[in-house]
């Protein structure tokens, strides 16, 4: 598995890369940037980025330049304090995935692996939330079924 790192805090990206290789997943780029981002996925071409929500850049708008170049690739967005609006910002970017930069470093390999295999990951504290949010969007869904949705990411 490929992943692309892009966060503007070097100690960050040098922490979780070591996390992502201690896993046995294989970290292709880093980026600081948004654009340095887009860029390095261009060329790279990852199965995962892991994109810091609030880089110079706007983590957001580089996520979705992304998955409108690379349509395959997952993208899962990092913040430091997790939040309603945040999340529903990165579901509606297309990121499968929003995590709390204090992940347990242990489970993050975990966590991307299952990205990548399919899966979402996004705060179990945060989705009652997100999933009112998208249904007040989309009024014709408001009364359907609720999509299985298998959360990777634990967090109270």
């Amino acid at each position: 598995m490929r992943v692309l790192i892009a966060d503007d805090h070097a100690p960050t990206r040098a922490d979780l890369r070591e996390s992502l290789e201690h896993g046995g997943i294989d970290v292709v780029a880093e980026a600081a940037t948004g654009a340095e981002a887009i860029d390095s996925a261009v060329r790279t071409r990852p199965d995962v980025c892991l994109i810091d929500i609030y880089m110079p850049g706007d983590g957001i708008a580089t996520a979705g330049n992304i998955l409108h170049a690379l349509p395959s690739t997952k993208v899962v967005l990092i913040t430091a304090t997790p939040d309603e609006t945040g999340a529903l910002a990165a579901a509606r970017a297309g990121a499968v995935g929003y995590l709390g930069k204090d992940i347990d470093p242990r489970r993050l390999p975990q966590v991307i692996q299952a990205v990548a295999a399919g899966e979402t990951a996004y705060p179990r504290r945060l989705m009652h939330k997100l999933l009112q949010a998208l249904r007040q969007a989309s009024p014709e869904r408001k009364h359907s079924p609720l999509p299985r949705c298998v959360i990777s990411y634990c967090a109270a």
